[in-house]
């Protein structure tokens, strides 16, 4: 029997609507972000999850707490799924990031997979962790459904290693506040039902930001 991974991104916080680096800051979930992981709540209510697991940021717990309520399952703090350090530039505007890094933040744009923020992680050593980690999960929880909530630059780096692509396909890789991935680990490898679905997400009760900061 295949395993079923059921990824998702957290809700909105304030630093992402003002594109402020994140990073392992614990920024909370806003008023749209919790109304946000409300929807996923209502797209995954019938929905069999056997297991949780969640990055030990609020951000990501609160989401899981809110999505996973009437399912009566707790998520289990995983800390290989919390969010990319950004270093130096955690707690900074992408614009003001511009104007002192300005070499740096140009290559995490355009060559991310050779980029390190000053004093942060690679996007490899946060792959490592974390996707070795999700194919651990995969085989552990053999059969069964597995929700796991983690964060933008986390669910890319899981997304491309399910797809079997290279980390220089980061930029082209989508993923908006509580978005949906859906994978299954077969015994043949990956299958991919799903990336970054917000379909739940068109409600008048929520805003979705544009891009995926």
């Amino acid at each position: 029997m295949p395993t079923t991974i059921l990824l998702i991104r957290h809700g909105e916080t304030d630093w992402n609507r003002a594109k402020v680096f994140r990073g392992r800051h614990d920024v909370p979930l806003n008023d749209n972000g919790r109304a946000q992981a409300g929807l996923v709540a209502e797209a995954l209510r019938c929905r069999e999850i056997d297991a949780a697991y969640t990055s030990p940021l609020s951000r990501a717990t609160e989401t899981a707490r809110i999505t996973l309520d009437s399912h009566r399952l707790e998520a289990v703090a995983e800390p290989a799924f919390t969010d990319f350090d950004y270093g130096e530039w955690t707690g900074h505007a992408e614009s003001d990031v511009a104007t002192k890094w300005p070499e740096a933040l140009e290559q995490w744009q355009t060559t991310p997979q050779c980029a390190q923020p000053p004093g942060g992680d690679t996007l490899q050593d946060v792959y490592n962790r974390a996707f070795n980690t999700l194919e651990g999960l995969a085989a552990s929880c053999h059969g069964q459904t597995v929700a796991v909530f983690a964060h933008r630059v986390v669910n890319k780096l899981l997304a491309l290693g399910v797809l079997g692509l290279g980390l220089e396909r980061f930029p082209f890789m989508m993923q908006g506040n509580c978005c949906i991935n859906e994978f299954e680990r077969t015994d043949n490898g990956w299958l991919i039902h799903c990336l970054n679905d917000t379909a739940h997400m068109r409600s008048d009760r929520v805003d979705m930001l544009k891009e995926d900061f």
